[in-house]
Order: structure tokens, then sequence, then C-alpha cells
């Protein structure tokens, strides 16, 4: 599919309304209705088809319209938005169908151990309040025609924009109906890859089909298949004209204030446009009542554009049919300051200087992982320090476009990726190796023969100490005479002839088990283990201590300032440099601008403000200007004619140091926009 450009400005809006709610629709006025979103400053808003109670919000002969909707709701809309020139694309819940589950039971997913995949019987469970939830239906089943023909439906009779479809996800289905089709393709039961990989094809072949469907009616209709995005998106990019990255920060149950961050790392590199979903409530969908502030709203917003993403925010509209005007107030003021950074955000593509490598962690249970820990920590890593950075499938993604390369442990090299980055190392590109990543486990031996280091052993305890030397400490506050805790599995190695080796790795006393143990936790440090933490020889750098995962799962600054200094003399002068707090996020776009197409640099600034809170989530709600901030922008060549503030064009003062610009930035906000060009 052709590359689509999508809207900056969306909103996603719920529309999941049961049979105990009446009066469907009641109080929906057109006018009123376009005057909201305009106020909103909304430019593309998707709304309901079919929701995850199975109800239709039009009048449908393949459905079932809902008991207490009189008129064509979705019809109105699309008519009312189409007036003010504003897109609708269309939802269909795809795999959670309520209704369908009851009229049909033989499409219901079973799980492994036997169990429905539905809501347990005398219970309110959503997947938001905890639980499972919605009856899950298997879209290869008889259910996957019924959706079909909907959409077949809906194609013919309405101007549509665009699809999206919610719930897609390949789950394996152990119904009797599902084991005899495993069982005639050859599948063992008790294989868990083999089932989950006939499921993965079974699934990719019904999005293909329903997509065709979609392209034979409307061939310029937008299409995505939410549930999608996990690091195997690219092997479902042929079937969609773009991503959106769902990830409601406040929800407690799933994504968090890093989520999108690190998912966009890798969806930029993608051959589509995407967004990123958030969500207007204080905690997550359906919070009817719940409402961010403009502080959080513009730190959202500004983290999404920041990343090289557009900007969809998830709204749910009243039963009744009326959107709440103080949702649109909110948006009028964070969209209406995205509207006015438009120009500088269309065509902007962000930079990158480093790689990380990522494949499909091990599974646990029947579901498609999300990045490993080690991919994780790196991308939190890369975000605090302000280097810039992707996230690539090794097997879909050039690595011509990147100076650095990271390989997260674990981290398997095959023939063909070893030749891949063989040529890479061959063109100057280097190297960070991170514990076991490129290790063949049977041989004990590294597949790429330039690493400079040769395995003897994962370290005898857990934890183990991290004694660095001056060049490991820098200019920070570690010390060279103190043993840092390593709570992760570290490893033993032995340089190869000509490297340069720092630090030194220590064993504990003992590990702690029931009958050894001494105090309340790991006992203290031992003896040395003869072996470094950080080896370096050539283009290649390598970490026996997986720094990256155990930043990511003990937030521990020292393993942060080991791995900042081993990288700062490793890596090639980067393009930004900033001065400021890990919470400062720095994030470098370049744009062609102009008669001339000349190309000017772009700097978004995004500060995180949390306040303490006995709950699971922080929230940003309470941003406040930040001063003392400054950075170097990397300005080969010729010296910048202007540096200014957008959307304002305010002039900020410059500094020529060297290859660099350095720019002491005037008190920024939640979002910040410096222009150099």
């Amino acid at each position: 599919m052709g590359r689509v450009n999508l809207r900056f400005r969306q909103v996603h809006l719920d529309f999941h309304t049961s049979a105990a709610c009446e009066d469907v629709g009641a109080d929906f006025d057109p006018q009123v209705f376009a005057e909201t979103v305009k106020m909103g400053y909304v430019n593309s808003m998707t709304i309901f088809a079919k929701c995850h109670h199975g109800f239709s919000y039009y009048p449908t002969k393949v459905g079932t319209m809902h008991p207490h909707l009189k008129f064509d709701l979705m019809g109105q809309q699309i008519e009312t938005l189409h007036a003010i020139g504003v897109r609708a694309p269309i939802y269909v819940s795809l795999m959670w169908d309520d209704l369908a589950g009851e009229q049909h039971g033989e499409w219901i997913i079973v799980e492994k151990s036997g169990n429905m995949l539905m809501r347990p019987p005398l219970s309110n469970q959503s997947p938001v309040l905890g639980g499972w939830g919605w009856t899950t239906l298997d879209p290869t089943s008889g259910y996957g025609d019924y959706v079909i023909a909907q959409v077949q439906e809906i194609c013919r009779a309405y101007p549509v924009d665009g699809f999206f479809f919610d719930i897609c996800f390949p789950l394996p289905n152990y119904s009797p109906w599902g084991q005899a089709k495993m069982r005639q393709a050859g599948v063992h039961l008790d294989d868990d890859q083999a089932v989950f990989q006939f499921t993965v094809r079974g699934f990719n072949a019904y999005v293909q089909r329903l997509s065709s469907v979609v392209r034979e009616h409307v061939p310029e209709a937008t299409i995505f298949f939410n549930g999608t995005v996990t690091p195997l998106m690219e092997t479902t990019i042929p079937f969609q004209t773009h991503l959106e990255i769902e990830s409601l920060p406040t929800s407690s149950h799933t994504w968090g204030y890093l989520h999108y961050p690190i998912m966009s790392r890798q969806a930029r590199t993608t051959a589509v446009d995407f967004l990123g979903m958030t969500g207007r409530f204080h905690k997550s969908w359906a919070d009817f009542g719940g409402l961010k502030d403009r502080d959080q709203l513009d730190y959202e917003c500004g983290t999404i554009v920041g990343a090289g993403g557009k900007i969809s925010v998830g709204d749910q509209l009243h039963p009744r049919g009326v959107l709440d005007p103080a949702v649109y107030r909110l948006l009028g003021h964070s969209f209406g300051r995205i509207e006015q950074l438009e120009p500088w955000l269309e065509g902007a593509r962000p930079t990158a200087e480093v790689a990380i490598l990522s494949q499909l962690k091990p599974m646990k249970g029947l579901r498609i992982p999300g990045h490993s820990d080690d991919v994780e920590g790196a991308a939190q890593f890369f975000l605090e320090t302000a280097i810039q950075f992707d996230i690539i499938d090794p097997a879909a993604t050039a690595f011509s476009d990147y100076k650095t390369l990271i390989l997260p442990d674990g981290l398997a090299v095959d023939a063909s990726l070893k030749t891949k980055l063989e040529a890479f190392i061959g063109r100057v590109g280097k190297l960070t190796i991170s514990g076991t990543a490129a290790l063949d486990p049977v041989s004990g031996k590294f597949v790429l023969d330039s690493v400079p280091v040769t395995y003897a052993a994962p370290a005898p305890t857990t934890p183990s100490y991290l004694r660095p030397d001056q060049a490991l400490v820098g200019e920070t506050e570690l010390a060279t005479d103190y043993d840092y805790v390593f709570y992760e599995q570290a490893h033993q190695v032995r340089p190869v002839d000509g490297a340069t080796s720092h630090g030194e790795l220590r064993r504990a006393l003992f590990n702690r088990t029931w009958e050894h143990f001494t105090s309340h936790a790991q006992a203290p440090v031992g003896a040395s283990l003869g072996s470094p933490l950080v080896v370096e020889k050539g283009n290649i750098l390598y970490f026996a201590a997986p720094f990256f995962r155990a930043y990511r799962n003990h937030d521990y600054w020292a393993y942060r300032a080991i791995a900042l200094n081993a990288l700062g003399n490793f890596l090639p002068r980067p393009l930004l440099v900033p001065s400021g707090p890990g919470w400062a996020e720095f994030t470098l776009h370049t744009q062609p601008y102009g008669s001339s197409q000349a190309t000017r640099k772009i700097a978004h600034i995004v500060t995180y403000h949390p306040r303490r809170t006995l709950q699971p989530v922080p929230h940003v709600d309470q941003s406040w200007a930040t001063s003392g901030l400054s950075m170097k922008v990397l300005f080969e060549g010729n010296t910048p004619q202007r540096v200014y503030l957008a959307p304002d064009h305010q002039t900020l003062a410059f500094v020529r140091e060297g290859d660099y610009v350095r720019i002491d930035l005037p008190p920024v906000g939640p979002h910040t926009v410096v222009v150099l060009e």
C-alpha cells in the first residue's frame, strides 16, 4: 500500500454502549456536535459502527442495531464531520463481541486450560478494571465471515474514509473446532510454538483478506488493525496503511509514560505513517468524569510529536450522543498549539545515530510479548541521555542509516544477521554488545570474530559487584574505591590481545539461599573474578554486565553512569548534547523548508514533572517553567542564520563551539520547540 499522510489532530471517539443504556443518541444534535468538534481543533474523528458489546450504530441487515437507538447515528456523524472538513474513519470491534458470542458459542476462543475467553458469569470484569472481560471470538471461524459481511455493507452504504479494526492479535483456539483445524494442519497440540505459528498464519491470512475487501470497495481508505503494534509490527505492514500506538500513560494495567516513547522508536522505522494515541481520561478508557489538565495533555502531545508521530486523543461519547464541551476546550488548548506548530512538524523526520536491534523475546504463555528488558532499558537510557536512536527489526531494516548498533543481551545472531553485521563493521560502523548477545549457546563462543572478548562463564553469584576504574568513573559521583552491586546476571570474559579493558567484576561472598544467607539481602562483595566490566577494541564495545537490562529492572543510577562513560569515548560525535536532567527529553528532527528546500534542524524538549503519589501511576498535571537547560546541536558547515522558538518566532542567542551550536534555553514548559535554520 502507498504511504498515507495522516492528520495531526485526531480523536478516537469510543462508544461501547450496552443494552442497559436507554435513549441512545437521543440528544445528538448535528450542529452542536459540529461546533464542539471545531472548538477542539479536531481534523479527524474515529466514530463507531460496531462496539465490544456487539451492537451496531447504524441500520444494519447483517448485525444488530443497538436496541435503544432509533436512527442512523453513525451516518449522521459521518455527514456532520464531512461538512466541516473532518475525516471520519469507522471503528469496528473485531475479536471482542459479546452479542455474537451469545448467539454463536462455537465462535468463542477456548484457552489451553479449557476456559472460554469471556467475562466470568456473575462478574463485571473488563480489561480496564482487571480481568479479561469481553467475549473473544476467533476471526478464522464463521465469525470472520460475519465481520466481513458487515464491512461490505458499510462500504456500500456510506462514504468511507477508513477503518479502525480493534482487538486484532493472534490467540490460539483450543475449542473442539480449533483443535480439529490444528490436527488437520498436522500441528501437535502439545507444541506451543507450533500452535502459535499456526495461529499467526491464520490470523495474518484473515486480516489480509479483510484488508483486501476494504481495498476492493474503497481503494483510498485508511486501514489499521489495533493490536498489531508489537515487535512483530513489520509483518503486518502489508495489510494496513498506517500504525496507531495505543498508549494511555495513566492506565494502571498496561502502558505508562515509557511505552509510547519506546514503541514509537520502532514504528517510525517502518514504511508507514503513525499515530500516538493517548486519552483525555484521568485513568483509562471509559473513565467518565475523568479529565486531564492542560499541562498533562501538552506534555503527552509534545512527547508524541517529538518522537515523530501524529496525535490521537481518546474520548468517549455519552450514550445520549452528546460530546462534553470541557473535553473539547481542553483539546482546543493543546490541539490549537499543535496546529500552530504544524509548519515545523509536517515533513520533519526524527534523526537517529544509534539503532537498538530487537528480536522477539521468549514467549510467556501464548501471546506476542513486548521488547526484551535489555531493549527497553537501552531505550530508557538513550531517552534520558538524548542520544538519538531507533529500535529496529534486524531482519527487516537496513543498517546503513546508523553509526552504531546496540546488540542487547540475549540477541541471537544467525548466518544472515552475521553477514549484515560484518558488512556494517566493514563500513566503519560500530557495535555495542551486551552480555550474551551474539553468543552461540552450544559452543560458548561469539559468532562474530571481531568481538574483543572470549566467553568464560556466567558470574558465579547473583548479584555480583562492579568496581569501576577512572575511565568508567569520569566526572560523575562514581568512586573507584566502591563496589556497586549488580542485581542481574553478569558474565566472566577474557579480553583478546590488543583490547582495552575497564573496571573489574567481583563476586559476592556467596549466593543467598534458605540455608546460606546473611543480614537482610545479598551477601557483601567477595573476591575479584579477574574479569573486566567493559572491553573495547576497534569498532566493538562489549559490556560484561548487561547494564541496560539492569537499569530497566532496578533503576540504579550507577548503571546509567557507567554505561554513559563507557559509551562517551566510543560513540561518534552525538547529534545533540544536552545540559540538564534526564527528565528533560531532547529529540532532534530535520525538515526541508522554503523554496530552496534547505534543511533546518528542529529540537523538541519535553519536561516530565510527576508528583509524589501513593498511587501506582504518576501524573504530570503540575508542570512548571524549567530554567537552566541548554543544548549543543551538531551543525557542521555553515553557521545557522537564526535560532528561534516555534511557533512564535522568538529569537534565541547561540554560540558556535567548533562543529556545534550551543543554545542556552529560556525557561521551558511541558513542550518546547527550537528551530535552527
